[in-house]
């Protein structure tokens, strides 16, 4: 492990090149978002954004192939900053931004003409900018500070964005909700923080490691059910889920599959991040309480998704349904398969970002042609818009599992983490959630691919314009490519786990 102190924002930027490039474009974005209106062409904006996630992500994968990924981790320590904190180069950070940049990528492509009927274009877009630069600055942090600053930039953001078409009813109550929750799963959190520091003295997560791993249980515990109930809530998972089947379907599409595909995210990596690594002797009580917390998870969200019309909604349940499976290798990690738990996890999370991001933008080109979520109201769309049908049969068959699409093989393993963990009911319980999702998926295809068109499918149903076509290829092209050669990512995860256990010994 390298450590290297900073001294001003320079020699940060030479580190820190993909959230700099992000900054820089959204600094400017106002500038050229006031040319492009003078020029009635707003909504072109989305092509500067597009542009910013493209050149953070080309500079990013220098460095994931580059001696960065294969070498020691470098921990940044900030020298003038007047509280303490560091941040770090991993594999772990790394890999979460990798896919944070493909999924925002997508969205600001399939905006361009999703979005050219709406108002406030440049907010629309500096805000997805701000949203996309905190959840990658999550990924560098080594400290609880800095972490706690980049989660309110990233929550901020997606609250607004959310409740972004506040003339509707639905996206302004949503939005309520979602800030009432989040807001108060982020005091949660930084009262946690704040004894996380009274007990250690300090918020970095090597001190924190030793520091909290010799708390007596009760300490320990407390700490820790205050961090995991504040990443559970934008994690979403059981119980802490409710504002997530209405914030989906509310928010612009695009913003739905940001927000199932990496906003979430973020609630996973602070619990690998500052959970995994402190549990001390409370090993086997935590990973059987997170086993519990998956499989609730999985099955309740599984059999609400089955009662859904709105598609959107169903697509939310189904969201939360695989923050369960990601569980189960958080569950794996923590109660002994270190490496295979934390890799599996890793694996799902790329995954299911994938899968559920294509899935809300197949789907955000249904109702930007159709104009509605009701499945009753789009059956037999697939013999008028074939390839958004194509799009999201992929997207649904990768979010089953079904070979050779990235879902099978990120749940394959999950159960082998749990099963080397010694979890037999959780992999059981994995495997007949699996099976229940599959079950809704293909009935789900079943109604838009052979049923009779509906009239409103017959009327108004045609393919969405080039923008939209291209942000449904970009995704389907990488879950093809990841499905048929799944090693690069199954390196990446391994390696990932591998350096993060090593870390903390």
């Amino acid at each position: 492990m390298v450590e290297v102190v900073l001294n001003n924002i320079f020699e940060l930027s030479a580190y820190l090149s993909p959230i700099f490039i992000l900054a820089a474009f959204a600094v400017t974005t106002p500038f050229i978002n006031y040319i492009l209106k003078q020029m009635g062409k707003e909504k072109y904006l989305g092509v500067w954004t597009s542009f910013a996630f493209l050149s953070s992500l080309i500079v990013l994968t220098i460095s994931l192939i580059g001696i960065r990924w294969l070498g020691e981790p470098i921990i940044l320590r900030l020298g003038f900053s007047p509280i303490e904190s560091t941040l770090i180069i991993d594999p772990l950070g790394q890999f979460f931004a990798f896919i944070f940049l493909i999924v925002s990528l997508a969205a600001a492509i399939h905006s361009i003409t999703y979005m050219e009927r709406d108002l406030n274009l440049g907010s629309y877009y500096l805000l997805m900018q701000f949203m996309t630069i905190g959840l990658v600055g999550l990924t560098y942090t080594n400290d609880l500070f800095t972490f706690f600053v980049l989660w309110e930039l990233m929550a901020i953001s997606s609250y607004v964005l959310v409740a972004f078409r506040y003339h509707l009813d639905e996206p302004v109550e949503a939005g309520v909700k979602y800030i009432l929750m989040s807001g108060v799963g982020s005091l949660i959190m930084l009262y946690g923080i704040s004894y996380v520091y009274g007990f250690v003295g300090s918020l970095n997560a090597k001190a924190i490691h030793f520091g909290l791993t010799a708390l007596p249980f009760i300490p320990l515990i407390f700490v820790l059910s205050l961090l995991l109930i504040g990443f559970g809530i934008k994690a979403a998972f059981f119980p802490f889920w409710t504002w997530l089947p209405d914030a989906h379907p509310a928010a612009p599409s695009p913003i739905s599959a940001l927000l199932s595909g990496i906003v979430i995210k973020a609630g996973i990596l602070g619990i690998i991040k500052f959970i995994v690594p402190v549990v001390g002797f409370i090993r086997l009580e935590l990973g059987l309480t997170m086993a519990v917390i998956a499989g609730l998870t999985m099955t309740v969200a599984n059999l609400l998704a089955l009662m859904q019309d709105d598609i959107k909604r169903l697509l939310a349940y189904s969201s939360i349904t695989n923050i369960g499976f990601i569980l189960i290798g958080v569950a794996a990690a923590i109660y002994g398969a270190g490496i295979s738990g934390v890799a599996s996890s890793l694996f799902h999370t790329f995954s299911h970002a994938l899968g559920k991001g294509l899935a809300f933008l197949a789907v955000g080109s249904i109702i930007y042609r159709l104009e509605t979520r009701s499945i009753s109201k789009i059956e037999g769309l697939g013999r008028k818009m074939p390839f958004t049908a194509a799009a999201l049969i992929i997207a649904l068959l990768g979010l089953a599992g079904m070979p050779p699409l990235p879902g099978f093989w990120s749940k394959w393993l999950l159960i082998y983490s749990s099963i080397q963990a010694g979890l037999w009911g959780l992999a059981f319980i994995g495997v007949f959630n699996s099976v229940l999702a599959v079950i809704f998926y293909l009935w789900l295809l079943q109604r838009l691919f052979f049923a009779e068109p509906t009239e409103k499918v017959l009327d108004e149903g045609k393919e969405p314009p080039f923008p939209i076509k291209l942000a449904l290829a970009l995704l389907m092209v990488i879950m093809i490519i990841i499905g048929f050669y799944p090693a690069p990512i199954f390196d990446m995860v391994i390696n990932a786990a591998e350096v993060f256990m090593m870390l903390f010994g």
